[in-house]
């Protein structure tokens, strides 16, 4: 749905509005919006929909192999991974696995191996989808600003936050892993829906009611 007609009918009737308000009464204003607003933007991130309405793209299914056990010479040590797989591309190749020694999941780059001196090819495939829902920090009060000037009402983020959401906004390419990159879907975690415009107005209206 295009809401953009919309939004510039009710950007010129705020402005009006605006005008006939002393600073202290804009900035109380638009920081009763923007923390309004905030609230409604959550909400639509919760039920995990872009602003038109639609459900935001599924996460990808991750396939992960595992092979039963490896050991090898590294830093003149013997070291056993068991359950390992093969992660990252070029100089960052690695492998992962439990480490029988240390008692704890490990990350060797290939690179630094020395030699191989065991490998066990009894090889596990295992496909994962992680079901809870996205964005579960991005939607906090603690990620998601909202605050009022004497101009503007203001809901979005900042800093490297803000890098983070405009990777999903607008579906750039984005570092996955070492020596990875991949574009990610669409996923609009700020916009105005048709209903916002209407309680936006109505939010208006009622604060200047006596």
């Amino acid at each position: 749905m295009n809401v953009d007609p919309l939004f510039h009918v009710l950007d010129e009737y705020l402005a009006t509005v605006a005008a006939q308000l002393a600073p202290g009464q804009r900035r109380k204003l638009t920081r009763e919006v923007a923390i309004g607003l905030r609230k409604r933007q959550q909400q639509r991130i919760n039920s995990q929909k872009n602003p038109s309405g639609e459900s935001y793209a599924a996460r990808r299914r991750k396939t992960l192999r595992s092979q039963g056990g490896v050991k090898f010479l590294w830093n003149d040590e013997t070291r056993e991974l068991s359950n390992w797989r093969t992660t990252g591309r070029g100089e960052q190749r690695a492998i992962t696995g439990y480490d029988v020694e240390k008692g704890g999941v490990r990350t060797f780059y290939k690179r630094d191996i020395q030699r191989y001196i065991e490998i066990h090819l009894n090889q596990t495939k295992r496909t994962t989808t992680r079901k809870e829902k996205m964005f579960r920090r991005l939607r906090t009060a603690r990620f998601l600003k909202a605050y009022g000037t004497a101009s503007a009402a203001v809901v979005g983020y900042k800093g490297h936050t803000a890098e983070i959401a405009s990777v999903h906004q607008y579906g750039e390419v984005d570092t996955v892993a070492p020596g990875a990159r991949a574009r990610y879907p669409v996923r609009e975690l700020l916009g105005m829906t048709e209903s916002d415009l209407d309680w936006l107005a109505d939010a208006v209206v009622n604060s200047l009611q006596p």
